[in-house]
């Protein structure tokens, strides 16, 4: 006697055609019948089940694996752990050595006019000298507000910058006090005002050294000197 699962499995649950156990298709309406359903779901199961087993020898493989080469040679985790480690030094003496190259501030100045006045920073464009001196040739537009009323001569305004060791730099103030001029401010921070008209400047405190292209007059020099900050 048929049970009652297979009588359920012959009726098409599209159009209720009631089907032989035989048949995989409804022979009214052609739709799969619960059978073949079934199958298809037993055989996806069937492949579903035997991948998790799978996949699960190949855990227990890496397991088995990992706990064989942490007993076995233990040199291993290290020799990986030294090398990671090595890498990382090696990126960061990369990094260190790229910086020390060249130094730049985020605003595009170096180590040595990084600390020039706010005013004339910002008037001024900066790279470094092509001589490898060390110092940096800065240069102002003609058309600066800094230069205003033709105090260059209505050219761009080029001067140099750079940090010295301190005995050069009290030879550089020695050597101007000498040469003549006019000395404007003279103590941690000195100011004169050079035979041509230039702006001869250092900072103590900072270590700077400063000197300028040649301006109209002395007049000028003043002028440039409240203008930039430098008088300050």
């Amino acid at each position: 006697m048929p049970e009652l699962s297979d009588l359920t499995d012959a009726v098409c649950q599209y159009c209720t055609h009631r089907n032989t156990g035989a048949q995989s298709r409804c022979g009214h309406c052609g739709a799969p019948l619960r059978a073949r359903v079934r199958r298809v779901e037993t055989a996806v199961e069937h492949g579903v089940t035997d991948a998790v087993k799978s996949a699960e020898r190949v855990v227990e493989g890496a397991s088995k694996l990992e706990s064989l080469v942490t007993k076995r040679h233990p040199r291993v985790q290290w020799l990986l752990v030294a090398g990671a480690l090595g890498v990382m030094v090696v990126l960061a003496v990369v990094a260190v050595r790229s910086c020390s190259t060249m130094f730049v501030a985020p605003d595009g100045f170096g180590a040595n006019t990084v600390t020039l006045p706010a005013p004339l920073r910002s008037a001024a464009t900066c790279q470094p000298a092509p001589e490898a001196t060390g110092s940096e040739r800065c240069v102002i537009a003609a058309d600066h507000s800094i230069l205003a009323g033709g105090i260059a001569g209505g050219r761009a305004m080029s001067f140099y910058a750079e940090k010295p060791t301190a005995e050069r730099l009290a030879d550089a103030v020695r050597k101007w006090r000498a040469a003549g001029g006019t000395v404007l401010v003279d103590g941690e921070v000195f100011i004169a005002i050079g035979p041509s008209e230039t702006v001869r400047y250092v900072d103590t405190r900072t270590g700077l050294r400063l000197e300028t292209g040649a301006f109209t007059g002395r007049a000028a020099v003043r002028t440039f000197l409240d203008r930039s900050g430098l008088a300050q």
